[in-house]
């Protein structure tokens, strides 16, 4: 399936409110890695190769193609592992909890959202081939 058939479909009710999670957690990790950052003065070329991974692949979900997804879900579980790092560094800090639970989000909606969108594009597909017999 090409990227161009999957922007000109819309969503379903279901896959909106999984598309809009993904969204969600994906701010929320921008946000927490972006104080986190600030609070520590880390310097911008550490800045740099940090936010790389996630902002490289903003265009595929601006595009809403679903391999940028699926991408999402598998770079999301190298912020996971830092995650759980600082959760045993830092057990009561707030941002470390708030930053486990963006991946965690990110990483669930990411997958259900390619697993769902991908149906809902496939039954519109079956359904226009079947009109067009």
């Amino acid at each position: 399936m090409s990227d161009e058939a999957v922007s000109v479909a819309p969503r379903g009710s279901s896959v909106l409110w999984i598309w809009l999670g993904t969204w969600c957690g994906f701010l929320l990790l921008i946000v927490t890695q972006a104080l986190d950052a600030w609070q520590r003065s880390v310097p911008w070329v550490l800045l740099f190769f940090w936010f790389v991974p996630l902002l490289m692949l903003l265009p595929g979900m601006l595009r809403d193609s679903l391999r940028g997804y699926t991408w999402l879900a598998f770079v999301s579980l190298l912020y996971f592992v830092f995650a759980i790092l600082r959760i045993f560094a830092e057990p009561e800090s707030f941002r470390a909890q708030a930053e486990l639970s963006a991946v965690i989000l990110l990483f669930a909606c990411s997958m259900f959202y390619v697993r769902q969108r991908s149906r809902e594009l496939q039954a519109r597909t079956d359904t226009q081939q079947k009109t067009e017999v």
